[in-house]
């Protein structure tokens, strides 16, 4: 297998070239790393000396400490590094003023999964509306998607649902990579920003991924959560729990109330290609039930490029709110600060999913629309693609 070279791993290289003498900031995790297991920061902290003047930190808090939604992060000193670590995630999602003095670029290396409601990139593209115009230039240091760059899954955000979970007209599994997405991002909003991309080496759009995964949120601990997450976060958006608090997040499915031997079997019939279901019980220790023993599910994905997410967890909340009419409900707001519209909605991008599941339509009556959507997707992005 060819190793696939990341943007932070090209980096050293040309390091020089595209930055300088310019004073930087970056907008990473501390989880992530290069190829070689290198935490990102240190490596532009060795490249850039004293240039690097702080480091922007996203959802979740830059140590990666912060387990659910809307839980703010803030902003900080970090004697050991002798940098400041400001919060993009805390009393605003934009920067201060005073964030920009004196710096010319900000440096990007962020873990995406791939599903549009994970929150990194929209928040970026948030940020790359807010610099438009000022003068700095935004240095991405890409990764290739983990879910691949081929396939795509469910329907697309409308624009009167963007937000933070969605800030382009972009499916729910969008197959782009970080470069990919901002690129768009540029175009659709005909933003004055100086955008370069340090493209990964060796990446083919039908890879998954490959190297370190360590764990860019602390629910998202492993590619297995990864590939179910775009149609498990659909959960976000009800009472059964996800799996938090649990060991397995996003792969277990549940609540103290659901018929979950019933459901491993209707699933099973439905025949959803490249998925199967395991009656399991578990108990949170944190979030949803938390303490309580819930009636669940293990998704297992059998075959990658078969496997749909998105259909998997529709037709498992379609079931489980028609067999549990007086226990299932909807989330109320907030999500992620939208605190007017349902949370069910702002994951899906409009309210149409949630008002097929009350209808008890089964996903091959919605398939062919949400199929629609995805073909003009494809076309939209194509001019944006940086890999074959």
């Amino acid at each position: 297998m060819v190793k696939i070279i990341t943007g932070i791993d090209a980096l050293p290289k040309i390091f020089k070239k595209i930055s300088g003498n310019k004073s930087l900031v970056l907008a990473s995790g501390s989880a992530n790393v290069d190829a070689g297991g290198l935490p990102v920061y240190q490596v532009v902290r060795q490249l850039a000396g004293k240039n690097l003047r702080a480091i922007w930190s996203l959802q979740h808090g830059f140590f990666v400490d912060k387990q659910d939604n809307m839980i703010l992060s803030p902003s900080q000193a970090w004697p050991e590094l002798n940098v400041d670590i400001r919060s993009l995630y805390g009393r605003s999602l934009l920067p201060e003023e005073s964030w920009l003095e004196g710096i010319d670029a900000l440096v990007v290396d962020i873990f995406d999964v791939g599903t549009r409601v994970y929150t990194f990139v929209n928040h970026l593209v948030l940020l790359m509306r807010w610099l438009s115009g000022r003068g700095i230039e935004v240095i991405v240091l890409d990764r290739p998607n983990p879910l691949n760059g081929c396939q795509t899954e469910g329907p697309l955000c409308r624009r009167e649902y963007f937000g933070i979970v969605g800030a382009l007209p972009v499916p729910m599994r969008h197959a782009l990579s970080v470069g990919e997405y901002l690129s768009y991002a540029l175009s659709y909003y005909s933003l004055d920003v100086q955008l370069t991309v340090v493209k990964a080496r060796n990446w083919r759009r039908r890879d998954f991924f490959t190297g370190i995964w360590t764990y860019p949120s602390p629910n998202m601990p492993s590619l297995a959560a990864a590939l179910v997450y775009p149609g498990a976060v659909l959960l976000e958006g009800t009472n059964l729990s996800e799996g938090r608090g649990t060991t397995r997040p996003f792969e277990f499915v549940g609540s103290p109330f659901l018929d979950h031997f019933r459901l491993c079997a209707e699933l099973t019939n439905l025949q959803l290609p490249g998925a199967s279901f395991i009656p399991v019980f578990f108990k949170p220790e944190f979030s949803k039930f938390a303490g309580q023993v819930c009636r669940g599910l293990l998704i297992r994905v059998v075959d990658r490029l078969s496997f749909r997410s998105f259909a998997v967890y529709y037709e498992l909340i379609r079931l489980a709110s028609q067999w549990h009419p007086d226990d299932f409900r909807w989330q109320s707001p907030p999500y992620e600060f939208e605190f007017d519209r349902l949370p069910i909605d702002m994951i899906c991008g409009s309210d149409v999913i949630r008002k097929a599941i009350e209808k008890n339509l089964v996903f091959s009556a919605i398939r062919a629309d949400i199929e629609h959507e995805l073909s003009a997707y494809g076309e939209s992005i194509r001019p944006f693609l940086l890999y074959p």
